[in-house]
């Protein structure tokens, strides 16, 4: 939410720098430098977004949930040569989980594929994002289908892709294709059909609550296709904004990282036996998850949060606290540069 109206603040700025003036009765031509300053910061900052918003917000969690809280007895091997020198990090190092630690993250990631592992997994997850747009937009494209109920549809008919990008995040690297990758879809539809559901269901009420509230409490929102239509605030806007941030934080600590785990955690059993991960994990869900020769092969959604214990739970929440004071370091940092070119432009 906070990258999206970051982002979208900015395009609004540049769009007025662009146009040259605040009045549609005195245009001004478009400079040179502006155009060359708005490409520098794209080339500059789009390495960023993308590290923040990919490898920090998507690969980082999908570690953490599926590492093993309980130190292996045994030290991970580097497969880089650039981190042939001892520098991998591991769970034993002070007794802690690699997820405890951004920074640890981070040398995981390098250890596994250099900078590119940073990376890994993105062209199946720019695949699965598309995938679910467009087959959303078509079956929302039917009368009386909900645009929710869309998603929810696409979801369930992409479920082996997005199984496959977990597959991919939390494995070392594999020279096949993600498509190559995919589980069979009539197992991954039995596993996974009811977290599905259940991410969809966090994902969407999370969304909701957020303007339910702003509307209760009748603050004025930002709307992102009128960028020059900035809301007024009263005196009361304080507070009530104060209100729709705890809102959203709270739906997004009781709704959405449940809802993750669970997915995450089941797509996870149905890693292929003869893949190995990146991270310590317990691929036995604590003696819950029957091997496919003789049971399911994967494990049930009442068992993967079951042997979720207490303290992987803190570590996921403590790492979400990290990461989002990293982004909004980030982008403090970013608007910091912007804003004063925005100003210097104006002149």
């Amino acid at each position: 939410m906070m990258r999206s109206i970051a982002s979208t603040a900015g395009a609004a700025l540049y769009k007025r720098a662009l146009d040259g003036g605040d009045s549609p009765d005195d245009p001004k031509p478009v400079s040179g430098w502006v155009i060359l300053v708005f490409l520098a910061n794209f080339l500059v900052f789009l390495p960023v977004v993308i590290y923040l918003s990919y490898t920090l917000g998507q690969l980082f969690p999908a570690l953490a949930i599926i590492e093993n809280t309980d130190p292996p007895a045994y030290e991970p091997l580097a497969l880089s040569d650039d981190a042939a020198d001892g520098n991998t990090p591991s769970s034993t190092d002070a007794g802690k989980p690699i997820s405890s630690s951004l920074r640890a993250l981070n040398h995981l990631l390098y250890s596994v594929g250099g900078w590119r592992s940073s990376l890994r997994g993105l062209g199946a997850f720019l695949a699965l994002s598309f995938a679910i747009t467009f087959v959303a937009g078509i079956f929302a494209a039917v009368p009386f289908v909900p645009s929710f109920v869309g998603t929810l549809l696409a979801s369930l008919a992409l479920v082996q892709l997005s199984a496959a990008w977990v597959h991919i995040a939390i494995s070392p690297p594999n020279p096949a294709y993600f498509w190559r990758r995919l589980p069979p879809f009539r197992k991954t539809l039995e596993a996974t059909w009811l977290p599905t559901v259940a991410s969809w269901a966090a994902v969407t009420v999370a969304g909701y609550l957020p303007t339910l509230t702003a509307w209760l409490v009748d603050l004025p929102l930002y709307d992102p296709s009128k960028p020059n239509d900035l809301p007024e605030y009263n005196r009361h806007a304080s507070w009530k904004a104060l209100l729709v941030l705890l809102v959203t934080l709270s739906a997004w600590a009781l709704f959405i990282v449940p809802a993750e785990v669970l997915l995450i955690r089941v797509q996870a059993s149905l890693l292929p036996p003869d893949e190995d991960t990146i991270v310590p994990f317990d691929r036995t869900y604590d003696g819950t998850l029957e091997p496919a020769v003789v049971g399911k092969g994967y494990v049930s959604a009442r068992d993967a949060l079951r042997t979720f214990p207490r303290a992987s739970w803190v570590r996921i929440y403590v790492l979400h606290a990290k990461i989002f004071g990293a982004v909004l370091v980030a982008y403090g940092v970013m608007m910091a540069v912007v804003i004063p070119q925005i100003l210097l432009l104006k002149l």
